[in-house]
């Protein structure tokens, strides 16, 4: 087994894991809130099969189809995709969402794994860890403005 390389950011959000997870698995809001997820297409469930539109600096650049390899509500959502035959680089997303006394401290992290990944992963992680950064905080901010509109 090769060992992955791992870009991660975490964040506080002041809300129930129940709403997070509601609000991470909106798919069809994505376009609203998410600058680094454009689009997200797919069942909501374990095994699902997902198509997901990235973006860098606001114009769609790559299109990626990843399958859920963990759906714990509230708790974990994982997916994986990339090239992998040969194994040139596999990509591993995977979000937890720990509740806190405050809220939640939810974590991403992006594992990279495959022949390309020792080369690629200095220019992957600063790039990665930037638009996770972006997309934490989007989702805290998206939170935050749900809450507002219920309360």
């Amino acid at each position: 087994m090769r060992i992955g390389r791992v870009s991660s950011t975490e964040i506080a959000i002041p809300a129930r894991a129940g709403l997070v997870w509601s609000v991470l698995t909106d798919l069809e809001s994505y376009p609203a809130w998410n600058p680094f997820i454009r689009r997200a297409e797919g069942p909501r469930r374990l095994g699902a099969r997902w198509r997901l539109e990235l973006t860098l600096y606001g114009r769609a650049y790559r299109t990626l189809r990843v399958q859920v390899t963990c759906w714990e509500p509230g708790r974990r959502l994982t997916w994986r995709g990339g090239i992998p035959r040969p194994p040139l680089l596999i990509r591993t997303h995977d979000v937890r969402i720990t509740e806190t006394r405050q809220g939640v401290d939810l974590v991403q992290a992006q594992t990279f794994t495959g022949l390309l990944a020792p080369v690629l992963f200095p220019w992957l992680r600063t790039h990665t860890q930037a638009r996770l950064a972006e997309m934490n905080a989007a989702l805290r901010d998206e939170i935050a403005r749900r809450t507002a509109e219920t309360a």
